[in-house]
């Protein structure tokens, strides 16, 4: 008899068990999920459209280009520098404007590029094709020529490609427009004739070289 009432009790103890663990698997509300590691951060951050790259070029703001350069980019500095402080998407040999192989540095400036030539492993020259770059007297690409014409001592002078736009006031900057090498009746442009003519021509690029 008392054989019969522990089996009886063993039985019922197992079923209670049973009962516990399903009610258990059942009950989700206090379970904590898995914490997951945090991958370290790098020096570039994951966007949509792949990584950004921190390296912003000493820029903290809006790029303004001046007689140095734009940020840390600038006339004569070392490429080895310009990699540690720049976004340099790309270093190859290209064909310059007139026709001679250069090796050019491709620099990104916010989505922007600006290209770099290089020298003797030195930048001496940088073009500036986009107009979202200006100087502080908002001087720069798409700027009409008549804002060129009126700086103090402006001059003109034809080019391999085009008509370049020089001012004292912006030291070893090149304001470039398409135009005519020289005026119908030859001879040079002038501030006054080349403005008279072609005043509402606006610059296509801007050459910065070290100021001399």
């Amino acid at each position: 008899m008392r054989k019969t009432i522990a089996l009886a009790l063993l039985s019922l103890a197992g079923g209670c068990k049973r009962v516990d663990s399903v009610e258990r698997r059942n009950d989700t509300g206090g379970v904590v999920p898995p914490v997951s590691a945090s991958a370290p951060q790098s020096t570039a951050e994951q966007t949509d459209s792949g990584p950004l790259s921190s390296l912003t070029c000493g820029l903290t703001g809006i790029a303004v280009i001046t007689d140095q350069g734009i940020g840390e980019l600038k006339p004569g500095r070392p490429v080895s520098d310009v990699r540690k402080l720049c976004d340099v998407v790309s270093d190859a040999q290209q064909q310059g404007a007139e026709g001679q192989m250069e090796r050019i540095l491709l620099v990104n400036f916010a989505g922007e590029t600006i290209a770099a030539t290089i020298v003797d492993d030195k930048i001496w020259r940088l073009d500036v094709r986009t107009p979202r770059f200006m100087t502080a007297d908002s001087l720069g690409v798409d700027v009409p020529l008549h804002r060129i014409a009126k700086l103090r001592g402006a001059q003109f002078a034809p080019g391999e490609d085009g008509v370049y736009g020089f001012a004292p006031a912006h030291c070893g900057m090149s304001f470039r427009f398409s135009l005519p090498l020289r005026p119908p009746a030859g001879g040079q442009w002038t501030a006054k004739s080349i403005d008279r003519d072609h005043g509402d021509a606006t610059v296509d690029r801007l050459l910065i070289r070290n100021c001399r």
